[in-house]
Formats: C-alpha cells, sequence, structure tokens
C-alpha cells in the first residue's frame, strides 16, 4: 500500500479523532445577590444569630444555617460570609442533599475583601522549645538514647513536648499518616541519610536470583549497604528505608530488619512483610529515614513517640518563624455529597493526613478561587455526579497527588461535564513519589483547560477514560527523579480513546534512568489518541522523544512543534504481540486486555463501534499511527525506533541557531513549513478570579 494512499485511507479517522465531546464551553455559575445572609467568623459563637454583628464560629454551624434557610426560604439566595481569619479544625465537616438552583446557587464564600486570608486550618504550631543539650530531658536520657544522638550536632537541637500534638494514626512510611512538620510553606525533612537525594547499594544477595528486561537482582530484600552508609542504624526503634527496589517506576517504603557486617560490608535484611513485588536488584537506590542518629542537618526532625518528644535542627537564617505540625487525621475537611448547585469560592484548606475536599454524587458544585495546601493525600476530589468543576484554584505542598476527577459512564460513553478550569498544582508527590499525579481525569466527558501542573518526581496527569480534552495548559519540571514515565502518562487499556491534547505547553521534562521520560506518554496499547497543537521543549530522554508510543496504534500526532528535544516521537513497536494481546485470553500477559475491552466496557456494542469505528479493525495493523505535519528543531534526531507502520507526511526536520519558542510559532514562520496557527499566547492561566471583590 503506497504510504499517500494509507494517508488519505486515514483522514476520516483523523476528523473523528479532532472532535472531542469535552470540549464544552465551561460557563461559571452566577453570584446572585443574596437574600439570606449567614455570617462566620473566628472569634464568633455557634450559639449566635449568625449575622455579621453575631457571627457564627464554625464551619458546620454555617451548614446547618444554610440548610436551616433553604427550609424556610425555598427560593431566596442564600449566601454564607466567612470573615478573616484562622479556624482551627478538628473534624470532618459534611454538606449531604443541600441543594441551590442554576440562577441562585448557595455560595459558601469569603467576606467581600477577605478572599486568601480565610484559613482553615489543620495544624498546630508547636511551643515549648529549649535546647536539648540543656533540658531537663538529656539530663535524665538513658545512655542508648544519648548513643543515638551525633554529639557533633547536639549543640544544634531543639526539644519540645509531643503529647499535645500526638495523632492515632502515625505511620512514618506512609503517605496519609506520615505527621509532617513545616515552617511556613516550606517542609521540614524526616530525619534521614543521605541528607538529600539516593545512595546506591552494592550486590543484591537474596538466595532467589531475578532477571528481567536487562536487571538483575534476588527476591529476597538482602542487598550490600552503600560504601558509606553510617553506621548506628540498627539500635534505631523504627527505621525506615525509602527506595526504587527493581524498577525505577516501582517504589516503596520498606522497614529496616537488621544489619549485619560480611567481610567488612554492611548488609541490609529488609524487614518482613517485603512489600516489593518486583525484588532488589542489583545496585539500586536508596535511603533510610525517621532515623534519630541521622538528625544532622537544619531543617530535619525527628518523632520519638516513645517519649513523647521532638528533635529538630530549625532551618538557617530567620528564626522568628514557629513551626507547625499538621494534626488533622480525617480523610477529608469538607466532604460534600448529593448536593447540587453549591460554591465554595475564595477559601483556604490548609494541613491534613487527608484531604481537603471531597465532591461525591453532585451536580454543579463549583470550587473557586480556593486554595489547599500542605495536605499528604489527594487534595480534591470529584466523583460521580455532573457538572463539577473547579476553577482558579492552587493546590500545592503536596505529599500525594492534586485533583481526582471522576465521572459519566464509559459504557454507555455519556459525559460528565465534570472540568478544571485556570488551576495550578504545585509541589505535588512529595512523599509518594510515583503514579501521585496532579490530576486523575477517568471516566468520560472531562476538560482541564489553562491550567499549570509543575514539579514532581513523576508524571502531572493521569487518564483514564474517553473524551478527555487537555488544552492550553503548561506542563513543565516533571519526571524529575522516576523512570518510564510521561507528563501526561497513560498506559495499558485500548479502549481509552477519543481523548484529545492539543495547544499545551511541555518544557522541561527529561529525567528517567534506563528508559526515560516524555512529555506525553502512551504506554502498552494506548491507542485513538490526537495530540494536536502543543510545543514540546526539552522534552524527551534516554530513550523517549517528547512522544512515546509504546505499542499501540491509531494515534495521531499532527501539527506540533519540537525543539530542542531529545527526539519527537519515539516508538515501542509491538507487532505480533499486539495480535496476541487480542487472541490468547487466558494469558496472563493479555487477560487485562479483555477484562478491559469487553467487560469494563462493550467495544463491540452499537454505541462504541458508532463512535469509533476504527474499532471494527481493532486487533489488525498492530502499530499503525499518524505522525503528519510536525516542526522538529534542533532535536539530534526526529524519531526514534521508527516502524514501517507509520504513516508519516509532511514533517520538517530543520536546525535553527537561536531559535526561540516565540520566534518558531509566529504565523508566517509555521505557515512556511505547512504547520496551521499555535496560540502560544492562549497557552497558561488566565488573568482573573471568580469573585470580583
Amino acid at each position: 500500500m503506497k504510504t499517500t494512499y494509507r494517508y488519505a485511507a486515514l483522514l476520516a479517522l483523523l476528523l473523528i479523532a479532532s472532535w472531542c465531546r469535552a470540549d464544552f464551553p465551561i460557563v461559571l455559575p452566577p453570584i446572585p445577590t443574596p437574600e439570606v445572609e449567614i455570617w462566620v467568623a473566628p472569634d464568633g459563637d455557634d450559639t449566635a444569630e449568625g449575622t455579621k454583628q453575631q457571627p457564627l464560629a464554625t464551619f458546620a454551624a454555617a451548614v446547618k444555617a444554610a440548610a436551616a434557610a433553604r427550609q424556610t426560604h425555598p427560593e431566596a439566595a442564600v449566601c454564607v460570609y466567612f470573615g478573616e481569619g484562622v479556624y482551627p479544625i478538628c473534624e470532618t465537616v459534611t454538606i449531604d442533599s443541600l441543594a441551590g438552583t442554576a440562577d441562585k446557587p448557595i455560595l459558601f464564600r469569603s467576606a467581600p475583601g477577605a478572599a486568601g486570608k480565610v484559613r482553615f486550618s489543620g495544624t498546630a504550631f508547636v511551643d515549648g522549645w529549649e535546647p536539648l543539650a540543656e533540658s531537663d530531658f538529656w539530663r535524665q536520657a538513658p545512655e542508648e538514647f544519648r548513643a543515638r544522638v551525633r554529639p557533633e550536632v547536639l549543640s544544634k537541637i531543639l526539644t519540645a513536648p509531643y503529647t499535645a500534638y500526638r495523632t492515632e494514626t502515625y505511620a512514618p512510611n506512609s503517605y496519609g499518616r506520615r505527621q509532617e512538620m513545616f515552617v511556613g510553606s516550606q517542609a521540614q525533612t524526616l530525619a534521614r541519610w543521605p541528607n538529600d537525594g539516593f545512595t546506591e547499594s552494592g550486590q543484591a544477595l537474596g538466595a532467589t536470583p531475578i532477571s528481567s528486561w536487562a536487571q538483575e537482582g534476588t527476591a529476597e530484600g538482602i542487598f550490600e549497604a552503600a560504601a558509606d552508609q553510617r553506621a548506628g542504624w540498627d539500635a534505631e526503634p523504627d527505621p525506615f528505608l525509602f527506595g526504587y527496589w527493581f524498577w525505577d517506576w516501582c517504589e516503596s517504603f520498606e522497614r529496616l530488619g537488621s544489619i549485619e557486617q560480611r567481610d567488612g560490608v554492611q548488609v541490609i535484611h529488609i524487614g518482613e512483610p517485603h512489600t516489593s513485588s518486583y525484588g532488589y536488584k542489583h545496585h539500586l537506590r536508596y535511603y533510610g529515614f525517621n532515623l534519630l542518629c541521622e538528625l544532622d542537618t537544619p531543617g530535619e526532625y525527628y518523632i520519638d513517640r516513645a517519649s513523647d518528644r521532638i528533635f529538630w535542627i530549625p532551618p538557617e537564617g530567620d528564626q522568628s518563624m514557629s513551626p507547625e505540625l499538621v494534626t488533622f487525621e480525617r480523610p477529608w475537611f469538607l466532604s460534600i455529597k448529593n448536593c447540587a448547585h453549591l460554591v465554595l469560592a475564595g477559601l483556604t484548606f490548609d494541613g491534613g493526613f487527608g484531604g481537603a475536599v471531597s465532591i461525591r454524587d453532585s451536580d454543579c458544585v463549583l470550587l473557586a478561587d480556593c486554595v489547599a495546601t500542605r495536605y499528604a493525600n489527594t487534595a480534591v476530589e470529584i466523583a460521580g455526579g455532573s457538572g463539577c468543576g473547579c476553577y482558579h484554584t492552587e493546590l500545592n505542598t503536596l505529599g500525594y497527588g492534586g485533583f481526582s476527577l471522576t465521572g459519566g459512564d464509559r459504557k454507555t460513553l455519556t459525559d460528565s461535564g465534570h472540568f478544571l478550569s485556570n488551576c495550578k498544582v504545585l509541589d505535588f508527590s512529595r512523599i509518594k513519589r510515583t503514579y501521585a499525579p496532579a490530576f486523575w481525569a477517568n471516566g468520560c466527558g472531562i476538560k482541564v483547560e489553562h491550567c499549570e501542573f509543575a514539579g514532581s518526581s513523576s508524571s502531572a496527569a493521569g487518564l483514564g477514560g474517553n473524551e478527555i480534552l487537555i488544552e492550553y495548559c503548561y506542563f513543565h519540571d516533571l519526571v524529575r527523579e522516576s523512570d518510564d514515565q510521561g507528563g501526561v502518562d497513560i498506559y495499558y487499556n485500548p479502549s481509552l480513546r477519543g481523548n484529545v491534547i492539543r495547544y499545551n505547553l511541555w518544557e522541561n521534562i527529561v529525567g528517567g534512568t534506563d528508559c526515560g521520560a516524555a512529555g506525553v506518554r502512551l504506554d502498552d496499547m494506548i491507542s485513538g489518541f490526537h495530540i494536536y497543537g502543543n510545543i514540546f521543549v526539552h522534552c524527551g530522554a534516554v530513550q523517549f522523544g517528547a512522544i512515546q508510543i509504546h505499542g499501540g496504534k491509531d494515534n495521531i500526532v499532527e501539527n506540533n512543534l519540537f525543539l530542542d528535544c531529545n527526539a519527537a516521537v519515539s516508538f515501542t513497536p509491538w507487532g505480533d504481540r499486539y495480535t496476541r494481546a487480542w487472541t490468547d485470553t487466558e494469558s496472563r500477559d493479555y487477560k487485562p486486555t479483555h477484562k478491559n475491552c469487553y467487560e469494563d466496557v462493550d467495544i463491540t456494542s452499537d454505541v462504541w463501534q458508532k463512535r469509533y469505528p476504527e474499532l471494527a479493525k481493532i486487533a489488525e495493523d498492530p502499530d499503525m499511527n499518524t505522525v503528519v505535519r510536525n516542526w522538529i528543531v534542533n532535536c539530534p534526531e526526529a524519531f526514534k525506533r521508527m516502524c514501517d507502520r507509520v504513516i508519516r507526511e509532511g514533517n520538517v526536520e530543520e536546525k535553527i541557531d537561536g531559535a526561540t519558542v516565540e520566534s518558531l510559532c509566529e504565523p508566517d514562520a509555521l505557515g512556511k513549513v505547512g504547520l496551521e496557527p499555535i496560540p502560544l499566547g492562549e497557552i497558561g492561566l488566565k488573568a482573573g478570579s471568580f469573585l470580583k471583590d
């Protein structure tokens, strides 16, 4: 078949794929003139009337008052105003079955002029600090405890009582149960070695050899410690290790079992049960933590629950700020369920073992002009319902991920209408280092637009659905530690179709160790994506280009600009392996394909066949993808591992001294090489907020 004929035969497919039902306009609800006002203030009283002169004190009381107002004034516009200040929290607030209307949504918002100054806090300032060396505790401490403190830093360590901040679910090896300490926005470090990054082990010494994809090791967690690992870890009462034990996309916390000496070398034994299901390779990356004996650097802390003491070396510089411990242990601060037409605006949610806001089985609930910071788990969840979203909202300093959006019905391809618009997620996956993205989009019909996602050891987005549109977003400084990942990462489900990634800027995504990092990574049979009009700058590393396609088909890469990338597109063709995935129904390797395509959904149904006509030949033509009209500038190579089934037309490769994104995105410059305009000026966050006061 001639290339031009093959390209023409796929034009209809291209037109179908370029249309995504999630390309709906995001219309924000109105801010009605309040007909019932409820006021709340940090110095209020929950027995008060809830007026501006006699405000309530808590969010929970405000919810009860709003529900009562809807009962007595069902047609009225209800608005809850929170005055400026800090509201300590200790219990989850639930809003259940509360509904406004489309023209009169119920508002829970900051008072006029107080946006960004209303803070619901799950943290507590730690007081009672004193120099450890001068404390009664130190003078009375048993010798075995004193031996755990390095004498060279004794004079730098402060200590304080812990009893007032004690939590029930504390576990230093869990992203949802570690009790973090902060000085302002700066997280303090649980005492560890090495102080930054990782050290490298020697040989794996378990009894059962493992060899997989050029990696070798053993099944048992026994390995030579790093040559310069310091002594004293086995004297610690609760020592842990964190590591990438076999693959650099799969990390876990392991308890230190014991350390023995073999021929002058320290040998680490991981405690039972081993959580690394892949085993332990030679020369793996790890570090030790929760180690008082390694408390030696400004900004490190250690909690000793046996003695009810905290130990801390303050950061250098300004000593005027007091540290805060996260104390709120509940899964969510605010739980919204079975609600409709609610707006939360201008509020800050700060600190928790879990997340800030959960919105479940609700319609048209909006989170706007809000901030969620210093949370250990997913910060904001939208699950079920329809038309819910977040606008002009920032999440930052997160132990896990940012937003989780799930909705719609994939079996019937019914859209959810959920969205993110003009949002920002920064400094996430701080404790859970992989697969904790800035946002998850699962289900059908979800839109993400004009957002910024930056600062992670791994990916910024995970997709698990259909008709998902990502456009006008800025992804940068991602995949800084893990491997075999992408800024957007999708894997092992060829039914995830109809998704469009267009008009985004991807910059500085160049991590990876063995495989690499990509801006967009379509892994293990991911098919039917349209990647259009994006700008990739300094993306791709090791074996990956800015876009990596692993075993999928029917993907279209069109009208993109690649500048200073490792390569534009890389491929990992599957060939006969792809065909076997459809015919081998019993193999462990391929059984998931049948569950994904015939149980979770039914790709043979009329609605699926009509929406995705290419499914008629789903098991044929493996690795047939389309790469057309792309401009590849100053890249060492255009394509890696090119397959002859890939259709290529109109791609331009050039070396241009002094090329910049701005110069290359000029309409005339793009037009000269056959590309349609790419709206650089529209990419990223937009000015403006929901509240206008």
